[in-house]
């Protein structure tokens, strides 16, 4: 028997508010997980798509910033690393990875950013009954997204991280930052899957139909975990991974964990609000 969604509360004066930022928007399904999650936590808030033109993102960003109800940005691209001088502040990971995908407003009402590609990753593997620590993996992709999963993986303590990416040198950077964290960590031109515990795709790759892997899927085998980011529910990736028999995961999958870390980054709990403004 199916449950039915939590209904949806009012919209009211006293209504926090969130914000959606990229450019564009449309496609963004961050306003379908996080309203949800919103009415079963019983927070009294919105998630509100902006579309802000790339071209007045910093003209218009800081007028944003100052709403006085706006208590929690979520970035996407390509803001990421533009918002970071508007902040207060930024975490650890984030000015490792040099980019932000969530902020919030403190209570002094100051704004402090995070990033949580890699804490969704690491919940997704979590998911599957894994414990990253001592894992040799495997990451395909070193963009921003890739960045923040690296570094979250080397601070989870795997025992190796081998980093594969289509520029080269791209690879090799992400490598060697995270190697400098005193992780063992390294760029590779092709991973052997048969040296993995873990194989992460963080790779755009898959995201059209028809794509294939993205990596040669000689070495696959059940005692490979897979964990693929992109949010299709079938990339030739998890189809043979399922084939397989091995223990898989999918983007939702770490769509699900960010969203949540992200809320309680957040901090907004049932009827507590983070403005300063006096009430009308």
């Amino acid at each position: 028997m199916s449950l039915s969604p939590t209904p949806m509360p009012p919209v009211t004066g006293a209504t926090r508010l969130v914000g959606m930022v990229g450019d564009p928007i449309r496609q963004a399904k961050s306003p379908e997980n996080f309203n949800p999650l919103f009415a079963r936590r019983r927070i009294d808030a919105v998630m509100v798509p902006f579309e802000v033109a790339s071209a007045r993102f910093e003209a218009d960003m800081p007028a944003l910033l100052r709403l006085a109800n706006l208590d929690g940005i979520v970035v996407t691209m390509p803001f990421k690393t533009r918002i970071m001088p508007m902040l207060d502040r930024v975490d650890e990971a984030a000015r490792q990875v040099g980019a932000v995908n969530a902020a919030r407003r403190r209570m002094d009402g100051t704004w402090e950013g995070g990033i949580f590609d890699g804490v969704g990753l690491v919940g997704a593997v979590r998911s599957l009954g894994l414990q990253p620590a001592g894992l040799r993996v495997g990451l395909i992709g070193a963009g921003g997204a890739g960045s923040a999963i690296a570094f979250a993986l080397a601070g989870q303590g795997v025992r190796s991280l081998s980093v594969a990416d289509q520029d080269a040198g791209r690879a090799a950077d992400l490598a060697g930052r995270v190697a400098a964290t005193g992780a063992s960590a390294a760029s590779v031109s092709a991973l052997d899957l048969a040296q993995l515990d873990l194989l992460v795709n963080a790779s755009p790759v898959g995201m059209r139909e028809g794509d294939p892997a993205p990596v040669e899927l000689f070495g696959l085998r059940a005692d490979l975990a897979v964990v693929d980011i992109v949010t299709r529910p079938a990339t030739a990736l998890l189809k043979a991974a399922e084939r397989a028999g091995c223990r898989h995961a999918g983007g939702t999958a770490m769509v699900a964990a960010q969203t949540a870390a992200i809320v309680d980054f957040l901090g907004l709990a049932p009827g507590e609000s983070h403005s300063l403004s006096q009430q009308d």
